[in-house]
């Protein structure tokens, strides 16, 4: 396929859907003509800018990004060029898909099939159950028997009922703040997101084949996979094209015969421990890195605080589903989700309540908290954890009757705790701490960032003690 032919062809398309899940291709990386070049228009009067269409497609901006390192960077794309995007792709040169293409894309979807698209190699600005109410329906999963259908039906009734009760949306509310009645929601509400995120890293995403660990293979989880193949369709096709004739498939079914090494991490050895909320609690596996050689390293230009990256901390934690969605935003260090099985969780009772539930007043960014009487905390309190109870007994009921747990885990609320491994060099746990710990933070991660202050404390004493006038607490 031709440039030339690549312009008739090309019909800019916005929106994308399957049955849960809906893409809008909300920008695109496009290039702007050097000011000597006359095919682009300005309109001041109407504040518009016009572009030539071969600044709009997509892959004439990767061969581009490849001819840099020849110097011949120009506009001007030839003949040649789909054949040399199949040469980068096949022979796994990346980085032109990488830098050449951009895509700025709001998703819509639910909240359990949100959690995977934040551990991919993107920047993400999500809609905020702490500063708006989460209204409309919520995502059923698709092939229910008229049984289950009907428990999906009546959890998100009495859910959706109790969450207007919590927020005051219903005449009798209790007004609690946004941020602790969301946790009545169940496990399927739907969230909203911007992610921008480079070509190179949603081809290599589809290119990740279905495996044993893949927690979402009951789910219909997947069909979001079919949605990036007609994003890279329509927008870029010769690069599409090379990944239909390439695959670069990376299998990861080698990964079960590691099965004989793995060891439940809540068996490993650790320095300290300690609680905090209801059911959490935080581990200090290991620590990594000198002191001295990270102050040596604080020459660095331009950024000195790199030479804290030369050391670290690993964590095993258990978390609360909604404090847990906080951390992955910190994309500096390796954050991982361990596998748990939801029953255990409803066997356990693995469901934070909070102790005390407070109000919010005031304007977004500038909230301020005040407790619940002891009258009122109870009441809402007690409602809260029969919602918990009823939910759990769904669930039983809906495992009784072979459905998979993923499945029915999406009738419980949202509020179950994770087990997750952090690693995190110092330099990211001085930014994560700075901002978790700010008064604007809310209560459920400053008590974990409390204690992990604490534990950086005592084994980085020298560089805390540096680093606190300016980015930590007194």
């Amino acid at each position: 396929m031709g440039l030339e032919m690549l312009k008739q062809d090309f019909k800019a398309k916005r929106t994308f859907n399957c049955r849960h899940t809906q893409i809008e291709v909300d920008g695109i990386f496009a290039r702007i003509p050097d000011e000597e070049e006359h095919d682009w228009i300005i309109d001041q009067e109407k504040g518009t800018i016009t572009l030539p269409m071969e600044d709009i497609l997509q892959d004439p901006s990767i061969v581009r990004s490849a001819r840099v390192s020849t110097g011949r960077d120009t506009k001007a794309v030839d003949e040649k060029a789909t054949g040399m995007i199949n040469s980068l792709w096949e022979n796994k040169h990346a980085t032109p898909f990488e830098g050449g293409v951009h895509f700025r894309l709001k998703i819509t979807t639910p909240i359990m099939y949100a959690q995977p698209f934040f551990r991919l190699f993107a920047s993400h600005n999500e809609f905020s159950g702490r500063y708006s109410k989460i209204e409309g329906e919520y995502y059923t999963p698709n092939n229910l028997d008229e049984e289950e259908l009907k428990e999906f039906q009546q959890a998100e009734t009495e859910a959706q009922e109790l969450y207007r009760k919590f927020s005051n949306l219903a005449p009798d509310g209790f007004g609690i703040a946004n941020e602790m009645a969301r946790l009545v929601h169940l496990y399927r509400f739907y969230t909203k997101f911007y992610m921008t995120i480079s070509l190179r890293h949603v081809m290599e995403f589809l290119t990740w084949e279905n495996f044993q660990g893949n927690r979402y293979i009951e789910t219909e989880f997947n069909q979001i996979k079919s949605l990036f193949h007609k994003i890279l369709e329509t927008w870029t096709p010769w690069s599409y094209e090379s990944l239909k004739k390439q695959p670069n498939n990376i299998n990861f079914y080698w990964t079960k015969e590691l099965a004989q090494w793995f060891e439940d991490p809540w068996q490993l050895p650790h320095f300290e421990s300690m609680k905090f909320l209801d059911k959490g609690e935080i581990r200090l596996l290991e620590t990594y890195g000198k002191e001295k050689l990270m102050f040596a390293c604080m020459d660095d230009f331009p950024n000195p605080l790199r030479g804290f990256g030369h050391g670290g901390m690993t964590f095993l934690m258990r978390m609360p589903i909604h404090v847990f969605r906080q951390w992955v935003r910190h994309r500096f260090g390796t954050t991982t989700e361990l596998g748990f099985n939801f029953d255990d969780v409803v066997e356990n009772n693995l469901f934070y309540v909070p102790g005390r539930f407070r109000k919010q007043v005031g304007k977004p960014m500038q909230y301020q908290f005040e407790e619940c009487n002891d009258e009122e905390n109870e009441k809402i309190r007690q409602e809260f954890i029969n919602h918990t109870k009823r939910a759990c007994a769904r669930y039983i009921k809906l495992r009784a009757n072979s459905v998979p747990d993923r499945l029915a885990a999406m009738i419980l609320p949202y509020c179950f705790y994770v087990p997750v491994v952090i690693t995190y060099p110092v330099e990211a746990l001085i930014n994560f701490l700075a901002l978790r710990l700010d008064s604007h933070a809310q209560a459920e991660i400053r008590e974990p960032a409390k204690i992990i202050l604490e534990m950086f404390r005592k084994h980085f004493p020298e560089v805390s003690f540096q680093s606190h006038n300016i980015y930590l607490p007194k």
